[in-house]
């Protein structure tokens, strides 16, 4: 606060002198008219108002203002000639309004930086918050996984046993569906590049999920498909759930094999786009009861994404298809997603 108050304290008399050095200047260099004097003093005004602020040029226009009356020619400060005060009056109104016009700006540029100090505090809290509730949600993932398989190693029902230890194989997933998002949500909030995304998932779904056997997974993925943040984390889960029917039923004595997981836009439709999941093996067992549950899974999923699931039987392959809807044309995510000519 004192090294500001300094500096408009040596602005200020900086001005005034400036200002005096003007005005006597330029009555020494015409002293038989006013004119250049009125002109070099509003000149020197608005010099001082853009580079010193408000408070130096006021004080300046004060100060410039008596010292015109006093050189012009009258009694005292009153100036005789009437073309003389048209011309003083003028000249302090050009200096009020240059201190007006600055004042207004410096204002406007105050209230914008606090804006954006605000915004900045705002975006640092709300990353902060991000950042603990994906951790405490890691956490929870983490002691729901070993709960289940604690339940899992004392379940005497084998049936039992199989559905908490697919439970604890979907929270993994979830995890690491949640982590990686948690990564690429701190460079933007509205929308995540779906392809590296996918590809990273389906690294860990190859090691796991499809570990068993030969079973080999390859990617084709839209690299300019962007989509939200929930969007994509459902995403994860239905490709999970997807993959794991495929180890399931259409390879169940661990055969090799391979599957195709693909992600576009969708060819007619430019408000939506297709996952499908490509795999040579047997196919389902329709009516099976677990086939029946991972359906009902895929389903729910799907719908909160607006989507649809269905299957068929292609030249000995089977294609799992999901096509979903993404955000309307006006937003700029849908027009990523629009058919390019």
């Amino acid at each position: 606060m004192a090294s500001r108050f300094l500096r408009t304290f040596v602005a200020t008399i900086l001005a005034v002198v400036f200002e005096t050095a003007v005005i006597a200047g330029c009555t020494l260099a015409a002293p038989n008219t006013a004119a250049p004097t009125f002109g070099m003093t509003g000149l020197a005004f608005a010099i001082v108002a853009f580079l010193a602020g408000r408070g130096p040029t006021s004080v300046m226009v004060a100060v410039g203002a008596l010292e015109l009356a006093f050189i012009l020619p009258g009694e005292g400060f009153a100036v005789s000639d009437p073309d003389h005060a048209i011309g003083l009056i003028a000249v302090i109104a050009t200096g009020v309004m240059m201190a007006w016009y600055v004042g207004c700006r410096d204002a406007l540029s105050a209230r914008l930086a606090a804006d954006v100090e605000a915004s900045r505090q705002i975006a640092e809290w709300r990353s902060v918050a991000h950042s603990e509730l994906g951790h405490r949600l890691s956490n929870d993932l983490s002691i729901m996984v070993s709960m289940a398989a604690i339940k899992a190693r004392d379940a005497t029902s084998p049936e039992a046993r199989d559905a908490l230890v697919d439970i604890s194989g979907r929270l993994v997933v979830l995890g690491r569906v949640y982590q990686r998002l948690e990564v690429r949500d701190r460079d933007t909030q509205d929308s995540v590049a779906a392809r590296q995304f996918l590809l990273d998932l389906c690294d860990d779904l190859q090691l796991s999920t499809l570990s068993v056997g030969s079973i080999s997974l390859r990617a084709e993925i839209d690299e300019t498909l962007r989509l939200p943040i929930r969007t994509l984390s459902l995403l994860g889960l239905i490709a999970n759930e997807l993959l794991t029917n495929v180890r399931k039923h259409a390879f169940p004595d661990g055969d090799g094999g391979e599957v195709v997981l693909s992600l576009h836009r969708h060819e007619f439709r430019p408000n939506c786009a297709e996952l499908t999941v490509t795999d040579n093996g047997v196919g389902f067992t329709r009516g099976a009861g677990a086939d029946r549950r991972g359906r009902s899974l895929l389903v729910m999923l799907a719908s909160q994404i607006d989507g649809t699931i269905a299957y068929a039987r292609l030249s000995g392959s089977t294609v799992a298809t999901l096509q979903f809807t993404v955000a309307t044309s006006h937003d700029p995510v849908a027009a990523d997603l629009s058919p390019r000519g």
